[in-house]
């Protein structure tokens, strides 16, 4: 069991997801090491009392040394984006395996291992009547999905591996929204602008969760003995992306006029982002594979089995989380 003063190594600390988790360790009397890169923005975290460890899970440049001494790993670190698909699955799946494997030979006695997934990895319900649960064998829909799948799959096999036994557990977030979160803001921009977006004329229908009830979650897995070898979906309540808009509205105090995006336009609108993609080497956030994402009427998943494990109830209904991210974005100037 991971315990109060054990030495976490985080990858991906200066992210969104994994800056708070940072914080959240500390606060419960943990000793940190971020693992980040040398060109990374560490605007989040730079005044944190934390071990710094530099490395590379693309060429696994520093894996061994960052994880040397560390009782416990959690992996946040991850590729949302890629040109292509090969670059994606070598950081996403063959990146983890590398980590865990450094883990195991700097450590051999490690506590947790624990794996930030993703929702994409077991891809979207059926519908608004379908709640995908942890029994559902996955069926992602893109790269980015496909490869937090293989990351899963690999680190599942070094786990049964024998000695080389992996104390691994597997958590996956829904839509992640809260202070620091760079997609979201997109959504909440267009709204401060009085327009509402939404894609086609039928309701789309989501799973969300505040960053905070995340980390919460993500905290549980890591110190409750009961988490090693399962995998957990991380959700707070459902919504619809009409409802979302409504509960932004209410708190930039605006009155957006709803556009309805036809799919069929959002076709030539990533073939042109891909392009762009190419010419500056970054992906765009609107690409092919995005816009198979957003395709899916209905990413919709149960918590149960985190809430009967592990005690995890999201504590944020949308109207408090959405607050608490504008705050936040007014406060550091990001709307």
């Amino acid at each position: 069991m991971t315990q109060p003063a054990d030495l976490v190594l985080v990858t991906g600390a200066n992210g969104f997801v994994g800056s708070h988790l940072v914080e959240a360790l500390l606060a419960r009397g943990h000793r940190v090491r971020c693992m980040v890169r040398r060109t990374s923005d560490l605007a989040f975290i730079r005044h944190l009392p934390v071990e710094w460890a530099y490395a590379d899970l693309c060429d696994g440049a520093g894996l061994l040394a960052a994880a040397r001494g560390a009782e416990a790993v959690c992996h946040c670190a991850a590729l949302t984006r890629s040109l292509d698909e090969e670059t994606i699955l070598r950081v996403n799946a063959q990146g983890a395996e590398a980590l865990a494997q450094a883990c195991l030979e700097a450590n051999p006695r490690l506590r947790r291992f624990l794996f930030v997934s993703s929702v994409a990895a077991a891809g979207p319900s059926d519908g608004p009547g379908d709640v995908v649960d942890e029994l559902r064998p996955p069926r992602p829909v893109t790269w980015y999905g496909k490869s937090k799948l293989a990351a899963e799959q690999a680190l599942q096999a070094v786990a049964g591996a024998g000695d080389g036994r992996l104390p691994l557990t597997i958590v996956r977030p829904a839509a992640v929204y809260g202070p620091r979160d760079k997609d979201f803001r997109t959504y909440f921009r267009a709204i401060k602008l009085h327009l509402s977006p939404q894609l086609g004329r039928g309701e789309r229908h989501v799973s969300l969760i505040y960053v905070r009830d995340l980390v919460d979650l993500l905290v549980r897995a890591l110190e409750q003995e009961e988490a090693v070898g399962q995998t957990y979906f991380g959700c707070g309540p459902a919504s619809t992306y009409a409802e979302l808009a409504e509960t932004i509205a209410r708190a930039l105090d605006r009155r957006p006029v709803r556009i309805n995006v036809p799919l069929a336009a959002l076709g030539p609108l990533a073939a042109v982002s891909k392009a762009k993609g190419r010419l500056t080497g970054r992906p765009a956030l609107l690409n092919d594979q995005r816009l198979i994402d957003v395709r899916q009427r209905s990413w919709l998943y149960s918590g149960d089995k985190a809430r009967r494990d592990l005690g995890f109830e999201a504590r944020y209904n949308l109207e408090t989380g959405v607050r608490e991210t504008v705050e936040w974005y007014r406060r550091e100037g990001w709307l």
